[in-house]
């Protein structure tokens, strides 16, 4: 499953990882400095002991050398005394000979196992003394390890990080609340022309944005209002001249003739009676209000049984649902409608709720559909079977209107054939008020 990341999230990933890799920067370009500043330290330490241990062994007289030994290894420092022969190989470099000279009053010999540039930090020097003895000073307990950061120190560390990802977290989602906004407000205006403007607030950018929202709002309203007046205009303008002709064609001697021309005059009512109410179901504005679905099919199909139909209600469990009860009244029967249009004979009403979405579905017993048809039955004007669908006088909006009213709800419309034989007709409606 493909995690999708919102533009808050990622803006804040973004941030939070730049301040994660600046903060580790910072964090270990202070750790370089301080493990320097220890280990100078730590040298400065050690060249005084070196300085201390060569002042006590050329004041004391070689036959008290053991005990200042042993007093240098009870502060810390092993010293040992040693032949040319085994020195060791190396002058360290930097500024321990300097600084034993400055601090000895003359320049002495020093030896070091390596050239490297920790050499000025070794823990363990041959030095010769003012009578030419060599003499190997090794500090007994040497911590080559940086001492670690303190508790208290990682924990004003963390608390900082912590809050600073709050508030990064707070300003990017009052930077990005204005785009849920329009979203949302886009989201109405598919469902609602007349609800209510975007406030015109935020940054320059959100306020011209929000005014471009609204003006198209404006006209959008305008031009749904106009096509309303344009559908009232022509509903009288048609109806009125096909009724001439209705009446004309009665004082037509030749039966034949007259039954042509009627049934034409009545195929051409029917298309403008579907196009028009499939205009009419696409602007409407019927309120949103709580229905109870299972007295909505009770009724569908006390309606068809009057008509002679057989339809039943599958389950008596009362469902509540938010919808436009003449929407989905129509939609139902449309779908009702066309399944004995099409060979059913039987039909049967059922409604399930998954907690998230309520399904009111319509299945018959009639050939079903083309596989092939499923995805393009629902197009307006389209129709599978052309003969079928002239002769019976359908024009293709029945399944359209139904689908507009699907999304009107923010559902859709679902249909599958049965295994058995027949179709499966579903228009799902959420849980939440539409």
């Amino acid at each position: 499953m493909k995690l999708a990341w919102g533009l808050t999230a990622r803006i804040a990933v973004i941030l939070l990882l730049g301040l994660a890799v600046a903060q580790g920067v910072s964090f270990w370009l202070q750790n370089q400095e301080r493990s320097a500043m220890v280990l100078q330290a730590r040298g400065q330490n050690f060249s005084e002991q070196i300085t201390h241990a060569v002042q006590l062994l050329e004041a004391t007289a070689p036959t008290q050398h053991d005990q200042t030994v042993q007093a240098l290894a009870r502060a810390g420092l092993a010293v040992e005394f040693v032949e040319p022969d085994v020195l060791y190989p190396n002058a360290p470099r930097g500024s321990l000979p300097t600084v034993l000279a400055e601090r000895l009053g003359s320049p002495r010999a020093v030896r070091s196992k390596s050239l490297g540039p920790g050499s000025t930090l070794a823990r363990s020097l041959d030095v010769q003394l003012r009578d030419s003895q060599w003499v190997r000073l090794t500090e007994q307990t040497p911590s080559s390890a940086i001492p670690g950061l303190s508790t208290a120190l990682l924990a004003q560390l963390a608390l900082t990080l912590l809050l600073v990802a709050v508030v990064t977290l707070l300003a990017v989602r009052q930077a990005t609340q204005p785009l849920t906004q329009l979203a949302q407000a886009a989201n109405r205006l598919g469902r609602d022309l007349d609800t209510a403007p975007l406030p015109e607030t935020g940054s320059a950018e959100m306020r011209h944005a929000a005014q471009a929202f609204n003006t198209m709002q404006g006209h959008i309203r305008s031009l749904v209002q106009e096509r309303e007046r344009a559908l009232a205009a022509v509903s009288h303008d048609l109806r009125t001249p096909l009724t001439r002709l209705r009446l004309r064609c009665e004082l037509i001697d030749d039966e034949d003739l007259r039954a042509q021309i009627d049934k034409d005059i009545a195929a051409m009512a029917n298309l403008i009676d579907s196009t028009l109410d499939y205009l009419r179901g696409r602007a409407t504005q019927e309120p949103v209000r709580p229905l109870d679905l299972h007295a909505l099919l009770e009724s569908l199909a006390d309606d068809a049984r009057v008509q002679g139909r057989s339809v039943t209600v599958q389950e008596n469990t009362h469902i509540f649902c938010s919808g436009r009860l003449s929407s989905l009244r129509r939609a139902l029967q449309n779908l009702i409608d066309n399944a004995f249009k099409y060979g059913a004979t039987q039909v049967t009403l059922v409604q399930h709720d998954d907690g998230k979405v309520v399904h009111l579905s319509v299945l018959d017993n009639g050939p079903g559909i083309d596989p092939q048809e499923l995805d393009k039955v629902v197009q307006p004007y389209y129709r599978a079977d052309t003969a079928r669908t002239r002769s019976d006088g359908s024009v293709g909006l029945g399944l359209a209107i139904v689908s507009d009213v699907a999304r009107l709800h923010g559902g859709v419309l679902e249909l599958m054939n049965l295994p058995g034989g027949g179709l499966r007709a579903s228009i799902t409606l959420p849980r939440s008020p539409t």
